[in-house]
């Protein structure tokens, strides 16, 4: 009675298998197509294809790819089940195997999405660590995902049965198959020819789908647009089309925003000082305000170039970024916020005799071959009739407020020869030739040099203003601050530039006989001695601001934006030494009551009858930071934005000192992760190495650092 109810049972072991077969040909079908669709959310995720032929590879390889792995699936695992002679058992085994795959696949595809790699140990890892992704990396879809492919398998389990009992003839399914075993062939075959003519715009799409080619270091810097810039440039694209900046709405502390006392900003940049020049014989007046306020010890610049480290510092991204930001003429968060709140931001910069030499390499760290790149990346400045009376007007205006009731020569207006903010607006270049110092060329070199400052800090040329050298520098920004402080009473942010100690060869006291006989030690003997000399201004600086009370509620911050590059040279890529520089900070609702400093100099010795203070003394940090961490600093601190700053910047707020594993400098052929002690290089080619105290040491890449630096780079990618 019972082999009525269940006719299989009278089916011998050779029909059952037969049945089993021919049951999993049509199930494993509907199931490539199910594999791509899903598949194509690496289509989707994949690197820009920007010509038609990567295009018509990325196509057929997803519908090639997908359809061999489910292929490569069934002969492994679904074949060898059909042997077990039980058609029933065997669909309820394939059901469930299928529904485990796809659900692999699902975790596959988001983890691509997100940081573009594929499922690993590697990966597993990283979500087991629980890591912030800052982009949502949670597998709550998969409580929807998962019962919708279960309910798909049963259907595609029900249907093939019934299809194993009607007469028909399935061209569809033929002509399907032709079709992706087609693509499947024509991938590897155009895989082939790009490998072979090493046509990068194909070669970096071959680590998108998974288990489809070893993914070395080079596929994943590939795959994430770490590739050669000349080969795979984007003709007549900036590439602002897949950039997210900031990635979401700014929050803000609003009981914080009510205070009537709002924070100040004083960035205090000396171009050309390491943190081995900071010492209590060379530079005492920075040593002293350093033990009395934060320290951060372990601050590197990320480039060696001035400018690249200024983008750093005000856009808190990589240099990946620039060219999008530049073109868009994008401001950075933290500028564009200051406005909102009525900040006034001002750029002071001190240019000397040969200052335009000292600028050169900044300038070519741009990146910009030719004059017609130079051209377009001038956004700031004035082209038309009817934007110059703007700016004019606005930089008149700003212009008529100043310290005692004085027009002209101090606050915006001229110090020492100096250029009024006014008159740069109405030319829309800097005239440095004011003083009959520069030769023509020198001069639009420091036009460059200007315009390209201001754009990588986000300001105006109205913002902007010049000085002969440090001293000049300093009674401007003496100036102002009075202006805003007692007649505006606005909040400010001021950046101080100062370029003399990249300037030490025109010192007066070197002799020539001196500089004739020893090149390298006369220009480190005339190098200490112009530090002094800044060393001396910004002690005197920072006093007349203290003993008119100027320093409340003010955030001050002193750094580099480029090393010293007297220092010994060294053979690094990362040149540790050189590109570690000060970091001093002066919290606005945490600073010292009195700073000590030094006073008097070497012509005018402190009288032997002062009375001694007693310096407060500071904190020191000695957790890694970098360029990036100040804006977000400057976001927490003083415009009190409570997004987390990963939303916007890739640093973090300092004032809890941080602890890091690594730093991540980004350069053009390659990734550096700069360590407590180490550099780890990962170049253009795939190579890997270790710099240790002048070696290079070959290393295994590690892939886990990889994914989590690219992650981080690439947050702000569409």
């Amino acid at each position: 009675m019972s082999e009525n109810l269940n006719p299989l049972k009278r089916l011998s072991y050779k029909e059952q298998v037969s049945r089993s077969i021919t049951w999993g040909h049509y199930f494993i079908f509907l199931n490539i197509l199910l594999a791509c669709l899903l598949g194509f959310s690496y289509v989707y995720a994949a690197p820009p294809t920007n010509n038609l032929l990567s295009f018509f590879y990325l196509i057929v390889t997803w519908l090639g790819h997908l359809s061999f792995l489910t292929v490569v699936v069934y002969l492994v695992v679904f074949f060898p089940l059909a042997f077990i002679g039980n058609f029933r058992y065997y669909r309820v085994l394939c059901v469930v195997i299928a529904v485990i795959a796809h659900t692999i696949l699902l975790f596959d595809i988001k983890i691509y999405l997100l940081v573009k790699v594929h499922l690993s140990i590697t990966a597993i890892n990283l979500i087991v660590r629980e890591l912030d992704f800052d982009t949502g990396l949670n597998y709550n879809f998969l409580f929807i995902a998962v019962p919708v492919v279960i309910a798909l398998e049963c259907f595609f389990a029900k249907i093939t049965t019934h299809s194993l009992y009607r007469a028909h003839h399935p061209y569809f399914v033929r002509t399907v198959l032709i079709v992706v075993g087609s693509c499947f062939i024509s991938s590897h075959v155009l895989h082939i020819w790009a490998d072979a003519t090493n046509y990068e715009r194909i070669t970096l799409l071959r680590s998108t789908f998974p288990a489809h080619y070893p993914m070395t270091a080079r596929s994943f810097l590939s795959s994430h647009g770490w590739i050669n810039e000349k080969q795979l440039s984007l003709e007549g694209s900036s590439g602002a089309e897949f950039l997210k900046y900031p990635l979401s709405k700014l929050e803000f502390d609003h009981e914080a925003l009510k205070d009537e006392r709002v924070s100040n900003v004083l960035l205090i940049s000396f171009n050309g000082l390491s943190y081995s020049n900071v010492t209590p014989e060379t530079s005492p007046q920075l040593y002293a305000f350093g033990q009395q306020v934060d320290n951060y010890t372990q601050h590197y610049l990320l480039y060696p170039e001035e400018l690249n480290n200024v983008f750093a510092t005000n856009y808190g991204l990589p240099l990946q970024y620039r060219n999008a930001l530049l073109s868009e003429q994008t401001t950075p968060v933290v500028i564009d916020e200051m406005l909102r709140q009525d900040y006034v931001s001002r750029l002071i910069v001190s240019a000397l005799p040969h200052t335009p030499q000292a600028v050169t390499l900044a300038l070519d760290g741009m990146g910009f071959t030719n004059r017609a790149d130079y051209h377009n990346f001038q956004p700031n400045l004035v082209a038309d009739s009817e934007s110059h009376d703007a700016v004019q007007d606005q930089a008149d205006s700003e212009a008529s407020v100043e310290p005692d009731g004085q027009n002209g020569q101090t606050g915006a207006g001229a110090v020492d020869g100096t250029t009024a903010p006014a008159e740069a607006a109405t030319t829309g270049l800097i005239k440095a030739n004011a003083d009959g110092e520069f030769s023509a060329e020198e001069q639009e070199t420091l036009n460059r040099y200007f315009n390209f400052l201001m754009q990588n800090a986000g300001l105006r040329s109205m913002q902007f203003s010049h000085a002969q050298d440090v001293n000049g520098v300093f009674t401007q920004a003496l100036g102002l601050i009075e202006a805003y402080h007692h007649n505006e009473h606005r909040p400010f942010a001021l950046n101080l530039v100062i370029n003399d100690l990249r300037d030490f060869t025109r010192n007066p006291t070197a002799s020539v006989e001196q500089v004739e006989h020893d090149p390298q030690s006369s220009a480190m003997w005339v190098y200490e001695h112009t530090l002094k000399q800044v060393d001396q201004a910004f002690g005197e600086f920072m006093q007349q601001l203290q003993a008119q009370g100027l320093l409340h509620n003010t955030l001050v911050i002193v750094t580099a934006n480029e090393g010293n590059r007297l220092l010994p040279y060294s053979a690094q890529h990362f040149d540790r030494e050189r590109q570690h520089v000060p970091l001093m900070v002066m919290w606005p609702q945490n600073h010292p009551e009195q700073l000590v400093f030094k006073t008097g100099s070497e012509h005018n010795p402190e009288p032997e009858s002062a009375a001694p203070v007693q310096a407060q003394q500071g904190t020191s940090c000695d957790q890694l930071t970098s360029p990036w961490d100040i804006s977000a600093t400057i976001a927490r601190n003083v415009l009190h934005i409570t997004t987390p700053s990963g939303n916007f910047t890739l640093g973090g707020d300092i004032s809890s000192c941080p602890l890091r594993d690594y730093l991540i400098a980004d350069g053009k052929d390659e990734l550096v992760l700069i360590e407590r002690k180490d550099n780890i290089i990962y170049s253009y080619d795939g190579s890997s190495y270790v710099e240790r105290q002048g070696e290079r040491l070959q290393v295994r890449p590690n892939l886990e650092n990889l994914i989590e630096s690219m992650r981080d780079l690439n947050r702000f990618l569409r």
